[in-house]
């Protein structure tokens, strides 16, 4: 009996110590799917069985539109070029009547057919890309052109983005796609952006450039801080899907590079970018290591203008919108007298870039358009006030034209409005940017009414190269009024009454900086 009493009471304490030995062990995560960059949709979930993403044949129809047809135990899927026959617990498949060895079979698995993904996608021309850190599939359409010729050679790494053998560790962001003579045909762009045609220039030293992160400034730019001497630049654009290519020779990755995580010993990732008119994400890996060259892809979902430029130890790359004939903003007959003051008013965002989205649902874009309506409708009492917008309604104005208007129009001053989002719901005030040293004491005075306006805690002026306050030629500074992620400032800014009282202010602030109160 004291046997067993003993032996009950240490079950019991394995239990309270060790349930999943009882229990059983945690189920594996469920990996999350993107194509192209953005989620995969489909209403079956897909499952991840020891080394291998397994998803159900309705993901293949739903998520990738192929057809698909079941008849136990074959599944067939077509893309309208390709024919595939899977047999469940086979490791044979017929791809267009041709044989294929699997690593893992087709299964039945709680009621749902599933089918080995990477090997379905790569048979189907997509890249297939697996990120260890966030158990996350990434599926790429490759372009339609074949690879340039030599692109990459021999010593391409097994991360690098032009691979597109079907080894398990070699599927990475872009697959083969990105190795292609694209619009520039590797043309070498010189780090300065003064164009293309001028031969690569290779470190003075002789030392490889150390790549220390990929930044987005939320806007239009991407940053790639580096330490020692200005990297070469080597740009291609390609098609089908849309995306710009920046090769950087003799560069490597530094030891603190942000963001990074590390597959199959390369270093080489993905940021998803949800807040830009046509830039959907940045993927980034060794490309080769003789000589270390790091590829950095932007993925597009239009093609669009581009210009990369040297800044302060960052090479900045401007994504200017997709191209194509602008609609410049019409500039209203004035009423004015001769010497009064042209004031510009951007609203942010507009059309099919909704800016930022704030916690009540709502889009940063109405923000900004409520807000300039109101400041253009104060301007309009004031004498020697002329406001403009560059847009006066739920339309899509390129970043290029909004500076480009103010120009022609030879303001005074340019005022960019803005809602402000981060992933900290705490975070709350208001800020001010410039870029050029003649807009510092307009930014300063607009803070200062700006608080005044919101209500809002001062989080100070700062100093960014946004596209809208660089490539203007007047004083001109963004407003970012307050947080659209946290939520007492989005109930200030989307409240009538509010905005008010911040357009009264933004007014008073333009006068006094003009020394007309």
């Amino acid at each position: 009996m004291k046997k067993f009493v003993t032996a009950v009471m240490l079950l019991f304490l394995l239990f309270s110590i060790f349930p999943s030995l009882v229990a059983g062990a945690a189920a594996p995560p469920t990996p999350a799917l993107y194509l192209n960059g953005k989620p995969l949709q489909s209403s079956a979930e897909p499952m991840l069985i020891g080394q291998t993403t397994f998803v159900p044949i309705r993901t293949i129809s739903e998520g990738l539109g192929f057809s698909v047809g079941w008849k136990s135990p074959n599944v067939t899927i077509f893309n309208g070029e390709t024919s595939m026959q899977l047999t469940i617990s086979s490791k044979t498949a017929l791809v267009d009547g041709q044989k294929a060895a699997l690593s893992a079979p087709p299964v039945i698995k709680q009621s749902l057919t599933l089918v080995p993904l990477r090997f379905v996608g790569e048979q189907f021309g997509l890249s297939v890309y697996w990120d260890q850190q966030t158990k996350s599939v990434f599926l790429y359409q490759k372009a339609a052109s074949p690879p340039a010729a030599g692109a990459g050679g021999s010593n391409t790494s097994p991360g690098a983005p032009n691979d597109s053998s079907s080894n398990g560790n070699s599927s990475v962001p872009g697959g083969g796609s990105d190795s292609g003579s694209g619009t520039n045909g590797g043309t070498s762009v010189p780090a300065d952006g003064s164009g293309g045609g001028n031969a690569d220039v290779p470190d003075a030293n002789g030392d490889t450039v150390q790549l220390k992160g990929i930044q987005y400034d939320g806007l239009s730019s991407v940053y790639l801080p580096y330490a020692g001497d200005a990297p070469q630049v080597k740009t291609q654009v390609l098609t089908n899907p849309d995306r710009l290519v920046i090769d950087l020779p003799d560069t490597a990755f530094a030891a603190d590079f942000s963001p990074s995580f590390t597959m199959t010993g390369t270093l080489m990732g993905q940021i998803l970018i949800d807040s830009h008119p046509t830039l959907k994400g940045i993927r980034y890996s060794l490309y080769s290591d003789n000589p270390s060259t790091i590829r950095v892809v932007f993925d597009l979902s239009a093609p669009t203008q581009y210009n990369v430029v040297n800044d302060n130890g960052a090479l900045r790359v401007d994504l200017l919108g997709a191209t194509g004939p602008a609609t410049p903003p019409v500039v209203p007959a004035s009423d004015k007298p001769p010497g009064a003051y042209k004031i510009v008013i951007d609203p942010g965002h507009g059309g099919k870039d909704p800016g930022a989205l704030a916690v009540n649902g709502r889009n940063e874009k109405e923000y900004n358009l409520a807000l300039a309506l109101k400041v253009k409708a104060l301007l309009d009492k004031e004498p020697m006030l002329q406001g403009y917008l560059t847009r006066t309604d739920d339309t899509f104005v390129e970043l290029d034209d909004r500076a480009k208007f103010a120009n022609d129009l030879k303001a005074d001053v340019f005022i960019s409005l803005h809602g402000n989002s981060i992933d900290k719901s705490s975070v709350s005030g208001s800020e001010t940017y410039y870029c050029r040293p003649d807009s510092v004491n307009l930014a300063n005075i607009m803070q200062k009414h700006l608080v005044m306006g919101t209500g809002f805690p001062d989080r100070s002026v700062r100093q960014a190269n946004f596209v809208v306050i660089k490539k203007t030629t007047m004083p001109a500074v963004l407003l970012e009024s307050g947080y659209l992620t946290n939520p007492g400032d989005a109930s200030v800014m989307f409240d009538d009454a509010k905005q008010e009282k911040i357009a009264e202010q933004i007014v008073a602030g333009i006068k006094e900086y003009l020394n007309l109160t």
